[in-house]
């Protein structure tokens, strides 16, 4: 390699070198593309290509030259990639390493044709380039763009040609100079590019500062807030226009430049807030305390005009504050409704018919309403402050603390907002069900959980078909309470408990012969007046008096009466009507409860109102409540539901119970008529007997259970139950038992008449046939016959014993089974049965094994039907019992009465065919090649046999190693003695 080449060389790395650098420097430039980093790899590599050619010019360093080169090319590319917004992936990057030694490789096949023995054959890397100079035109129309543009296409271009122009010294030195010139282009090109991305970023920038300033004024000027902005000498800045229309009296000195504490004093000087008229100096001062150090914050006055606002102060970062004025008049509006609405909340909670009980997150219970009282049978200072699980049975008892650390650590709810149906356990012990929904209520970092039971137990009873009871103890259960009084068709006592005295003050004798109405003026006359939340006495006397005169049932009436201690006793009374088996009035009978506590507690309950509005809004009941004068205090989701009720409609404060009644009639709730008429109706009942349930059918099929209570001081609360459930299931179970006994009266009659029919046949078939078999008349010839009439007698008598099954199978089932008892002695049935079974054993290879004891005493049952027991089971056992087994009968009496067991050995049952066999018409040996055929009503039978008894049977049984019966006759039915024996035997045969 000359000198001149040599030079023109290490001028191309020089200049190589600067374009590395030059990028690397605007790589490290704020608004610098993410490309210019590959880039700058890219060219210290191609640096690294040309110098390595500085050295001797052997043949390895112009392929180490190649080789670098071509990872130079594949930075090259990245670069465009990621300047064309493409992203550089770890795949490309392995490619490019791939694709680069295959250039070497490539480049050695075709350095010798080209004459490229000193110089390398480069030119692939002018392609990236290329690709570069399109990437700029496309991104940007400036000068600075079309300038690097045009430097990248023209090196491209140069770096293209460099196969032809290495070929030869002289253009290759020329080459080499080129190189040079354009990598210093290319720098200063990149360079530009950057500074115009900066400028461009700057001028952006103001740009933005600019908007956001012209925001600032618009959101101050549209801002529904007042603000104002101080500097850090407390000067005002600027504010809007609201600011002063709040503090309107003293406007004219709120103005730019004035300081807080002029503005304070104009406040207080012209009465912008009346709370400072009279002490204009403190409340400045206290003002200004609180500025200094931000108490101001949350702060609440009432300005002239009657509005409120709230004062928020927010420092600024030069030392200044932002303060600002919220107009909260609506807030105070709210929250003195609120506490009004407190009182009528009360006294839902007091009145509501479902328990109400609410905890803590460790269990420890708050609270517990009457209802809750009357349901678990404890007084609200015995639960209060002790642990919930008080009230729950086994297991839940003992696991309930468990429950809630779960729900705390993993929040997985399974009772939490899930209604569910639990058990409860009552003061008394007595463990009953419960419809329980649980919600949670957080407040900061206090946890409430309120629950809303219901005792479900007579739903329950309802759908275990278990309602049918004696009359006069269900209306006494279901008025259950301290103390019982009757009367008679004129309403004349006939009855009262003893209890009336701890209750009243006065004795039984105080009641008896006297007409209920004399109860009225002779115990509440004198207190209408003292005790006004019960209303007028004698108004109350008399509605209750057209009631029992109509001669309807009556629940919750209550009166007062003052004992002779002086304290004032509540009294709540239910009766019903009582009927004579034709249905002919014949006085009351009811019950009395001593509701004193009840009415004690109603008035010292007391809650926050977002507390009452979170239950009545969990209830599963429709609650609505009318105060005194008839308007709506409250009305919950439930109740729009299940009286369609519109959503924006029907506000507390705006509509009345004539106006929900008059909506009812109109949507057809009350059947077709006069609307005005049936809204007209249902108010005034509700007017003249407030205290009143009963069911609602609704025109979508719906069943409500409607409730309509009193308030204490006036008002009306009525609750709907969706009970549409609990009536399907009364209908389904009705139903169902009437088609269970038409279908047991079909059978039964189809036995019978089949019995019949089938009997007249046999009969002459069976006689017919002995008669031939015997050969009364002669002998019949030919002889061969013989074999034929004894298989048709055979016949015979087996389908005679098939219907004799059948229908004693059906008396069992319809449970028509006559006993005659007798003394039985079971040793000789069971020996004569084995007797007789004997022959069908030997024909099988069966061995019966019998192993009675020599005292087994006698036993009273209807022999024949022990008999037939103990032939079926030794039957079944020989049937099922293969070649060389055995059938072991054996009879033993205990205490727990007398057993007799069969065993075999044969062909056994699984588990699923031990259910089946007791089934009517079901065998357990299913094979075709079973040696005996069989109706498969031998253990059916046999178990209604015993169960007819008194006894039980119980079968075990392993496939293929046999199976044992055991049959239990009770205790009672054993005769230990001989004495005992025959006095028995004499006294069933005298009757």
């Amino acid at each position: 390699m000359d000198f001149a080449l040599q030079a023109a060389l290490l001028g191309a790395v020089m200049g190589s070198a600067v374009l590395a650098v030059s990028t690397i420097y605007g790589w490290t430039l704020p608004a610098s593309p993410s490309a210019y980093g590959w880039w700058a790899a890219a060219f210290v590599l191609e640096t690294a290509s040309k110098g390595v050619l500085l050295g001797n010019g052997s043949p390895l360093l112009v392929e180490t030259s190649d080789f670098i080169y071509g990872l130079s090319a594949g930075l090259s590319l990245c670069g465009v990639i990621s300047f064309m917004g493409g992203r550089v992936t770890p795949g490309l990057l392995i490619f490019g390493l791939v694709a680069s030694g295959g250039w070497a490789a490539v480049v050695h096949q075709i350095r010798l044709p080209f004459g490229l023995s000193v110089l390398p054959v480069f030119g692939i890397g002018g392609l990236p380039l290329l690709l570069g100079a399109w990437g700029f035109v496309s991104r940007g129309r400036s000068a600075v763009h079309r300038l690097a543009a045009l430097s990248f296409a023209v090196s491209g271009l140069h770096q293209l040609a460099a196969p032809l122009l290495h070929a030869h010294p002289v253009s290759a030195t020329w080459s080499f100079v080129l190189s040079q010139f354009l990598s210093m282009v290319m720098a200063v090109a990149l360079l530009l590019v950057v500074l115009r991305r900066q400028q461009n970023l700057a001028e952006s920038e103001g740009q933005r500062a600019n908007l956001l300033q012209s925001r600032l004024v618009d959101a101050l000027g549209s801002i529904h807030d007042a603000v104002a902005l101080f500097d850090g000498n407390d000067r005002l800045i600027t504010c809007n226009t609201l600011y002063r229309e709040f503090l309107l009296p003293a406007a004219d000195a709120i103005s730019p430049g004035r300081s807080f504490e002029d503005i304070l004093k104009a406040e207080a000087d012209r009465g912008v807030v009346p709370d400072a008229v009279g002490r204009e100096e403190d409340w400045v001062f206290d003002m200004l305390a609180d500025h200094a150090t931000t108490e101001a914050n949350g702060r609440e006055f009432q300005l002239y005009d009657g509005r409120w606002v709230s004062i928020s102060v927010y420092r600024t970062a030069d030392g200044g504050h932002l303060r600002i004025l919220r107009d909260v008049t609506n807030r105070k509006q709210v929250e003195a409704s609120l506490r009004e609405g407190a009182n009528w909340l009360r006294g839902i909670m007091d009145t509501v018919v479902d328990g109400i009980v609410t905890i803590d997150d460790t269990g420890m219970v708050l609270s517990f309403n009457p209802a809750a009282e009357r349901i678990f049978g404890y007084d609200s200072d015995e639960v209060v402050g002790r642990n919930v699980k008080m009230l729950m049975p086994e297991p839940f008892h003992s696991e309930h603390d468990g429950y809630l650390g779960r729900y705390g650590r993993t929040r997985e709810a399974r009772v939490v907002g899930i209604g569910r149906q639990v058990k409860g356990r009552r003061k008394d012990g007595l463990i009953f069900p419960l419809e329980l929904a649980v919600s949670e209520m957080r407040q900061d970092d206090m946890v409430t959980f309120i629950g809303v039971v219901r005792d479900i137990t007579d739903r329950k009873r309802v759908e275990d078909a278990l309602v049918d009871s004696e009359q006069r103890f269900r209306d006494l259960a279901e008025s259950a309470s301290d103390w019982f009084w009757e009367l008679d068709a004129d309403l004349l006592f006939t009855f009262v408990s003893g209890r009336v005295r701890q209750a009243l003050g006065v004795g039984p004798s105080f009641f008896i012969g006297r007409a209920f109405s004399e109860l009225g003026s002779e115990l509440g006359s004198e207190l209408g007046s003292e005790l006004g939340e019960i209303g007028d006495g004698s108004a109350d006397w008399n509605q209750q008096l057209v009631v029992m005169r109509a001669h309807r049932p009556f629940r919750g009436f209550v009166f007062s009466q003052k004992v002779p201690s002086g304290a004032i006793k509540f009294v709540e009374m239910a009766g019903r009507p009582a009927l004579d088996a034709d249905g002919v009035f014949c006085g009351y009978r009811g019950t009395a409860t001593d509701i004193t506590p009840i009415k004690r507690h109603e008035r010292e309950l007391a809650a926050q109102s977002a507390l009452r509005q979170a239950i009545i809004d969990n209830m599963g009941q429709g609650v609505v409540v009318f105060d005194g004068g008839e308007g709506l205090v409250a009305l919950n989701r439930q109740a729009r539901i299940l009286l369609d009720l519109p959503e924006g409609g029907f506000l507390p404060g705006q509509a009345t119970l004539e106006a929900v009644l008059l909506h009812l009639a109109i949507q057809g709730e009350f059947g077709r008529g006069n609307s005005l008429a049936k809204a007209a109706r249902r108010l005034g009942r509700l007017r003249r007997i407030p205290n009143q349930v009963f069911e609602h059918a609704r025109p979508n099929g719906w069943v409500l259970e409607v409730r309509s209570t009193a308030m204490p001081g006036g008002g009306l609360i009525l609750t709907f139950t969706d009970i549409t459930d609990r009536k399907k299931v009364e209908d389904t179970l009705r139903e169902a038992k009437e088609a269970a006994e038409r279908g047991n009266r079909a059978k039964a009659t189809f036995l019978a008449n089949i019995s019949h029919e089938l009997r007249t046949p046999l009969n002459a078939i069976i006689g017919f046939s002995e008669l031939i078999k015997h050969e009364i008349f002669g002998p019949m010839e030919p002889a061969s016959y013989n074999g034929y009439v004894d298989d048709i007698h055979e016949s015979g008598m087996h389908l005679l014993e098939l219907i004799n099954d059948i229908l004693d199978m059906s008396k069992a089932e319809a449970g028509m089974t006559d006993l005659v008892d007798a003394l039985v002695d079971v040793s000789a049935i069971i020996r004569s049965s084995v007797r007789m079974m004997m022959r069908r054993a030997n024909a099988n290879g069966v061995h019966i094994i019998e192993d009675l004891p020599e005292d087994l005493p006698y036993l009273r049952a209807d022999e024949r039907r022990v008999r037939q027991i103990v032939l079926n089971l030794i039957s079944n056992a020989v049937k099922f019992t293969d070649e060389g087994g055995t059938v072991t009968v054996e009879a033993k009496a205990d205490a727990q009465g007398f057993t007799i067991t069969v065993a075999d050995t044969g062909i056994g049952m699984n588990a699923d065919e031990l259910e089946r066999v007791m089934e009517p018409f079901v065998q357990a040996d299913t094979r075709l090649s079973r040696k005996y055929e069989g109706t498969g009503l031998g253990l059916p039978l046999t178990k209604a046999l015993v169960t007819a008894h008194g006894g039980t049977i119980i079968l075990s049984s392993v496939p293929d190693q046999g199976t044992t019966v055991v049959v239990t006759f009770p205790a009672a039915r054993v005769i230990t003695s001989i004495t005992e024996a025959v006095a028995a035997e004499e006294a069933w045969r005298r009757g």
